[in-house]
């Protein structure tokens, strides 16, 4: 033992694997966008493999048990259904990271994938009591034993009975402060669910900084890797790429031989061993290559394990660089562009339309389902229609550019896509007749022409467009450096383009006389009456008059559908068209169910009211008539259009090229999509949507078998409902520093053209 000590020492000394620190948090998002560091070569590694080590605070290691290793960012989203900061601190004590404890209680949650018989062990440092009193799943589990004053690592007696499979909540409970004690009762390192049959003696925690090092150098090959102590279990739960190839380098620092099995495990289904390998330790141990095929489960959503079940007593398997590489060549980038509109039609749903509604006479939209792109996994993220705008604006989460309800407007400390292409010379313009992005809200900031028909005049609902078609003849040619202009139409929306006379000829049968309550001008006002009247009282609302609402839209759907056409004529006119990035999208959905009253100003974060219809016609015409299936956000369309203009270091983190998405192709388990309502935040990750509230345990469903969601499987499916969770955490800390310096929310003056226009528009 004291030999093998001494190599192992020696070892990690030489090559300086225990000078371990955690990564270093990037620079803000908002600093990105004004910096000029290159992003493409980045973008693309990214794209192409999923590194082990950057994902490690996703990632579990267990090592004779379940190990939580508190200060680190690796348990903060096992903190009970917490969504928000840690409210304790972390503090830096004997070379590790501690948690100060000042509330009486902490919990975390914890899975079994088997019965279990286990304890519980933690190293603290009490400032208050004696001792600490365990509940699990809010039951006595016994007591740790404590010294004020003193760091111990102290253990609990193995439970009486084996612990079932399943999720379960760790609560600790500190007791013995006066009432005139101030300040934190303990400070934590790690707290341990240790299984039984083991001997504790031969525990090492495996810690943050344990197990992530610097750098491996056996023989000619240096690889910075994981410090795995046998025997140890790395458990990462990611959606498998196509074509992929799991590949890591092996070393074992230590005696004998020890064996590392790689397997996968999806919930529901038995665990796979994909391989086993052996590794031999020596005095001068070596890297052995490990590449291994994942081909067979692409599109999967599972938990990758690398067990190291077997070595001699202290010995460690060295993991170097494990990543997960995607095949395929390496995609091309979206073409530039000397045009890019980007046309936004609000309230549509995806099924009013070609291809999903092939019987519609839309041929403006057929032609661009055929010789465009569709994204068949768009989603907004938001329900709020000046959440999402902000989102193209600015290529950040709502979280992030606090535009979260109707009352808020962009920041002025925001860059946006006007102020980003004015600075480059490109020539810019937004034409609007929503409320929603009126000058109030911070939308006419920065653009070359901005112009905004309130509902409240007689304008057409497709204006904008028919403003795009004259500034285009006015100014298309003189933009040597090229041209954005954003649309936002009112598509589908009342107040509808009609007179009495030809609202009266709608169906539902021109001879019948319409009683309804519907007006093709006031129809936005009188649903909003409609959905204030109290419950249970009446509401003249019938069958009618949801027949007459949807020949309306249909009649407006028509109209927009003619002057998309006018507008692509407008760019061959004006010589183009050819290099054109032309974007059709909406805002928010419209609610289909014919019990929901249509247009309220805030909906529920569901899959009908976030999935909204994309087609983009890239420059050039590349990839036309494809449709899908990867999915993709409004972000990554801002990437899209700053990318296509050649304003390459202005794309904020996290967008991607749609142009890139198409070529590499994927599975819709490729990226999990995350949408925000107040304190509300929707993960949908492939076929899986989970709904997430602070403090509130979470609503698990599969959309595509339960489309209303109303079966709750997150008991069922604990390992899925905590990554689905994590996504929504990791969602909220982007938004809060020092990931982002969130700018103060800015709420908007509400002058009376504006709280006209939105009245007539029914907010």
């Amino acid at each position: 033992m004291a030999k093998v000590t001494s190599i192992l020492g020696g070892i990690l000394g030489v090559v300086g694997v225990l000078g371990c620190c955690s990564p270093q948090d990037g620079p803000s998002q908002a600093n990105r966008l004004n910096s000029r560091e290159p992003v493409l070569q980045e973008r693309e590694k990214s794209r192409r493999s999923i590194d082990l080590i950057e994902m490690l605070p996703r990632c579990e290691v267990r090592h004779r048990g379940i190990f939580l290793d508190l200060g680190t960012p690796s348990v903060d989203s096992l903190a009970g259904w917490r969504l928000g900061p840690e409210p304790n601190p972390s503090v830096e004590r004997e070379g590790a990271n501690w948690l100060q404890v000042s509330s009486h209680t902490l919990t975390y949650r914890f899975v079994l994938q088997e019965p279990q018989s286990i304890f519980f062990s933690a190293r603290i440092k009490s400032l208050s009591g004696k001792h600490v009193a365990l509940f699990l799943d809010g039951k006595g589990a016994g007591f740790l034993p404590v010294t004020r004053g003193q760091s111990r690592v102290s253990s609990s007696a193995v439970l009486s009975t084996p612990v079932a499979a399943g999720s379960h909540t760790l609560t600790l409970r500190f007791a013995g402060a006066s009432r005139e004690q101030a300040g934190p009762l303990a400070e934590v390192d790690w707290i341990r669910v240790g299984f039984s049959d083991e001997d504790p003696s031969l525990f090492a925690a495996p810690t943050h900084g344990d197990v992530l090092q610097n750098l491996a150098s056996l023989g000619d090959q240096a690889h910075r890797p994981l410090a795995l102590r046998v025997p140890s279990t790395l458990r990462c739960f990611l959606a498998i790429p196509g074509n992929a190839r799991f590949q890591a380098s092996l070393a074992l620092l230590g005696s004998g031989e020890g064996e590392v099995e790689v397997r996968l495990w999806e919930e529901d289904q038995p665990v796979q061993v994909l391989k086993t390998s052996r590794v031999l330790g020596s005095e001068k141990p070596m890297w052995t290559e490990l590449d291994l095929p994942l081909h067979d489960h692409g599109g999967k959503l599972a938990t990758l394990e690398v067990n190291a079940s077997h070595g001699g007593p202290g010995s460690r398997l060295l993991l170097g660089d494990p990543r997960i590489l995607r095949g395929g060549a390496p995609a091309s980038r979206v073409p530039r562009a000397r045009a890019v509109v980007v046309v936004v039609v609000s309230s549509l749903n995806p099924e009013r339309l070609p291809p999903w509604a092939p019987e519609r006479p839309l041929p403006t939209f057929d032609a661009l389902a055929r010789e465009g792109v569709i994204f068949e996994r768009y989603r907004v993220p938001s329900s709020v229609v000046g959440a999402v705008m902000a989102s193209l604006m600015t290529g950040l989460t709502p979280r992030q550019h606090t535009v979260e309800d109707g009352f808020t407007r962009i920041p002025e400390t925001l860059p946006t896509l006007a102020t980003l292409a004015r600075d480059a010379s490109v020539l810019t313009a937004m034409f609007s007749v929503h409320p929603a992005t009126s000058g109030a809200f911070g939308f006419a900031r920065g653009w070359d022409r901005f112009v905004f028909h309130s509902p409240v005049s007689p304008a057409l609902g497709t204006r904008p467009i028919e403003d795009l078609i004259s500034w285009l003849g006015e100014r298309g040619a003189r933009a040597p450096k090229g041209l954005l202009a954003v649309v936002h139409t009112r598509g589908i929306h009342p107040p509808f383009d009609y007179t009495p006379g030809e609202f009266a000829q709608l169906p539902p049968h021109p001879e019948q006389e319409y009683s309804g309550v519907l007006d093709p001008r006031r129809a936005g006002q009188t649903l909003e009456r409609l959905r204030r009247k109290k419950k249970g009282s009446p509401q003249r609302w019938s069958d009618v008059d949801n027949v007459r609402l949807n020949a309306a839209m249909d009649g407006a759907l028509i109209q927009t559908d003619r002057s998309l056409s006018n507008l692509i004529d407008a760019l061959r006119k004006n010589g183009l068209w050819k290099d054109t990035l032309l974007v059709v999208t909406s805002d928010v959905a419209g609610a289909t169910d014919p019990s929901v009253l249509p247009f309220a100003s805030v909906q529920e974060l569901t899959e009908e009211v976030l999935r909204v219809p994309l087609y983009v016609r890239f420059p050039g015409g590349g990839h036309g008539g494809e449709r899908v299936q990867v999915p993709v956000s409004t972000m990554d369309l801002t990437a899209t259009v700053l990318l296509a203009l050649g304003l390459d270091a202005a794309v904020p983190v996290g967008g991607e090229d749609l142009f890139a998405q198409v070529e590499q192709g994927g599975f819709p388990t490729e990226r999990a999509q995350v949408a925000s309502l107040g304190e509300k935040v929707a993960v949908r990750w492939g076929n899986w949507r989970l709904v997430a509230r602070d403090g509130v345990a979470p609503h698990l469903c599969e959309v595509t078998v339960d489309p209303r969601c109303e079966h709750n499987r997150a008991e069922r499916m604990p390992e899925l409902t905590q990554a689905l969770w994590r996504q929504a955490y990791e969602y909220e800390q982007q938004g809060r520093p020092p990931a982002f310096q969130r700018p103060k929310r800015e709420p908007a003056t509400l002058d009376p053209e504006t709280s006209a226009a939105l009245n007539v528009w029914g907010n």
